[in-house]
């Protein structure tokens, strides 16, 4: 019996260390490669997600192939929704864990204007420059304009039109970025005139406990934003029914940060998490078979119906599980950079903010070739990840100054 506590001390011991010396290297600025790996794996899936769009997958997209077959409609769709519930609201995560860690090293001013930089300048030129291209080709395909492309500048900018398409993630990153900063110096504020309510931070540990809970939190709101807002709907460019789960996953990412959960998720954490997110995957074409998904989706969008709460709810737990199980499988399997890696790293910001350049015309330029619209994307797909982290190595990355930017 004494062994086997002594053993389990020094476990904890062992990690505890290990979550401190990752904190120690966030904090320094050091690289964590399972994280730049995970995101390297995000931004290609992103490119693929909307790539599937071009082939057969509902959704919205500035070039699309019809018509498509029944088959690849759905099993390009079921591919897209597997990605849409977790994969934005683990970016937001990833991206929030970096943020207490970089205020502290730069300070609040000096941290914003970093974040203008890096964020507002690809918004400001793809939405001004790039984001007019291919919305030509969508307003062509639709048929809502029969201009030349250079007539459809001059009347996108006389109407001061803002489109960032797929860099809306960057605008509301902008956004969250700027409500963490003015909520640290309002506590700041506090703290430095108000002595009394200052409270000493005590990290708690990722217990099965609090992600249930989260996960109730979360499926009521999600259920509650799509009573009155339904998937699907946009407003100026943005699907807010997917809201609720970027602004908590965006905070937890700070909560990780602070509490070292990111390391190192415990063991029993890491497993059975794990196993619900497979269960959760193999849920959903069993949901869409035997609830009618397949046919008609509208009662799953939103509003006062069983089929949207059963879908917030496993969106819920969908999102925290398969979250929980691609960090620990990066942690264990892909925390290391070989040349390759290196190169995708280096790249995938940039690849996230050029691919609509280049996968739209790359569906055009396919556009001739006869074939089954899922070997159609077997093909399409690697030769779309090749050209943009390409593009953005050997040309985009060669701009002047971009490096200060990229």
């Amino acid at each position: 019996m004494t062994t086997d506590v002594g053993a389990r001390t020094r476990d904890l011991s062992k990690t505890n260390q290990a979550v401190a010396a990752t904190k120690v290297k966030v904090a320094a600025g050091s690289r964590m490669f399972f994280v730049d790996n995970l995101r390297v794996f995000l931004t290609i899936l992103v490119v693929l997600h909307h790539l599937s769009i071009t082939y057969g997958a509902e959704g919205s997209w500035f070039y699309r192939e019809r018509p498509t077959t029944e088959l690849a409609g759905l099993l390009l769709t079921l591919f897209n929704l597997l990605n849409q519930f977790y994969f934005m609201g683990l970016f937001f995560l990833i991206s929030a864990y970096f943020l207490p860690g970089s205020v502290d090293r730069k300070g609040i001013l000096r941290f914003f204007k970093d974040r203008l930089v890096r964020l507002g300048i690809p918004l400001v030129l793809y939405s001004l420059l790039f984001s007019p291209y291919v919305e030509f080709i969508k307003a062509s395909q639709l048929g809502y304009f029969s201009g030349s492309l250079g007539q459809f500048y001059l009347n996108y900018w006389k109407h001061l039109t803002f489109a960032p398409g797929p860099l809306w993630f960057v605008e509301i990153l902008l956004v969250f970025s700027l409500v963490y900063v003015l909520g640290r110096a309002i506590l700041g504020w506090v703290k430095r005139n108000r002595p009394e309510t200052q409270v000493t931070a005590v990290q708690k540990p990722l217990a099965h406990r609090w992600i249930i809970v989260f996960i109730l939190v979360l499926a009521i709101t999600t259920y509650s934003v799509r009573l009155l807002i339904p998937t699907g709907v946009e407003w100026n460019h943005f699907e807010l029914a997917f809201f609720p789960q970027y602004i908590f996953l965006f905070a937890v990412g700070i909560l990780a940060f602070r509490n070292g959960w990111l390391p190192d998720l415990p063991n029993g954490v890491r497993k059975i998490w794990s196993v619900i997110a497979i269960l959760a995957i193999i849920a959903l074409p069993t949901i869409m078979v035997f609830t009618g998904a397949a046919e008609d989706t509208t009662p799953f969008s939103g509003g006062l119906t069983w089929q949207s709460a059963l879908l917030s709810t496993w969106e819920a737990v969908y999102c925290v599980s398969m979250s929980i199980l691609m960090l620990s499988l990066f942690r264990a399997r892909l925390d290391r950079q070989g040349s390759l890696m290196r190169f995708l790293s280096r790249n995938a910001y940039t690849t996230y903010i050029i691919h609509p350049i280049v996968i739209v015309p790359l569906g055009i330029l396919l556009s001739g070739i006869m074939l089954n619209p899922l070997v159609k994307f077997l093909m399409a797909a690697p030769l779309a990840i090749a050209l943009c982290f390409s593009i953005s190595q050997y040309i985009v990355r060669r701009i002047p100054r971009s490096d200060q930017v990229l």
